[in-house]
C-alpha cells in the first residue's frame, strides 16, 4: 500500500461522509497513529511505513457502513468490492488489503473470523493493526470532547495507557477497556490498564 492508495481511499471515505462524519474518523486516525508509534517505541512492533498507511486508511473507513447495520459487516462487504475496483491500475497487495478490511470488520466485532473470500495471509500482523483501530475507536466518543492524546508504558506484560484530557474520561476508558481484548491477545499481554494521565503539579 502506498500514499496514492491512501489518497484514493480518503476520497472514498469523504464521499461517504466517513459514515459518521469527519471528526470521529480523524480523531481515530490521530489516536491510532499515536498508539502505533508508542508500540514501536516500546519495541512491541517494528516500524513500517505501510503499517501507518493501513492504519490511517482503516481509521477513516472504519465507520463507512453507517447507517446500515451491522455497520462493520456492511462496510467490509462494500470495501471488499470497491477497493480493488478503485485501485485496479495499481492493486494493493493481498496482505495489506486483507489487514485493512479486517480492521474495518473487527473494529466492532467480538468473534474475529474471516469473512467472505478474503484470506488473511499474516493473521498475527492483521490482529495487531486491527487491535489498534479497536482501541482508538473506543477512546473517542462522538458525543464527548476528544481526548488530547495517549502515552503508553509496559512492564511485566502489562500495557498501561495514560489518557491525556482536560475533561472527564470515565466513559472513554470503560469503552476502550471493553475493546482491548484483541490487543491483549495479539500482543500476548497479561493485562491492559487505562487511566487518566497524572496532572503534574509544579514544585512551589
Amino acid at each position: 500500500m502506498n500514499k496514492n492508495h491512501l489518497k484514493i481511499l480518503k476520497y472514498l471515505a469523504e464521499s461517504k461522509n466517513y459514515g459518521q462524519g469527519p471528526d470521529h474518523a480523524r480523531q481515530v486516525s490521530k489516536l491510532a497513529l499515536r498508539i502505533y508509534d508508542e508500540l514501536v517505541r516500546l519495541k512491541l512492533m517494528k516500524a513500517g511505513t505501510e503499517d501507518r498507511l493501513i492504519l490511517e486508511a482503516a481509521a477513516v473507513l472504519h465507520d463507512i457502513g453507517h447507517p446500515q447495520q451491522p455497520h462493520h459487516e456492511v462496510g467490509f462487504d462494500f470495501l471488499a468490492d470497491e477497493i480493488p475496483r478503485l485501485t485496479s491500475n495499481e492493486p494493493i497487495s493481498k496482505e495489506a488489503l486483507s489487514t485493512l478490511l479486517v480492521s474495518v470488520l473487527w473494529h466492532n466485532e467480538r468473534s474475529y473470523l474471516k469473512r467472505g473470500s478474503i484470506e488473511i495471509p499474516d493473521r498475527d500482523h492483521a490482529e495487531k493493526i486491527a487491535a489498534i483501530i479497536r482501541v482508538a475507536d473506543g477512546l473517542d466518543l462522538i458525543s464527548h470532547p476528544p481526548i488530547d492524546g495517549v502515552a503508553l508504558s509496559v512492564k511485566d506484560r502489562e500495557l498501561r495507557f495514560e489518557i491525556i484530557s482536560k475533561h472527564p474520561i470515565d466513559l472513554q476508558i470503560a469503552r476502550a477497556k471493553s475493546k482491548s481484548d484483541l490487543m491483549k491477545s495479539a500482543f500476548a499481554l497479561q493485562d491492559i490498564i487505562f487511566e487518566p494521565a497524572e496532572k503534574k503539579v509544579a514544585n512551589r
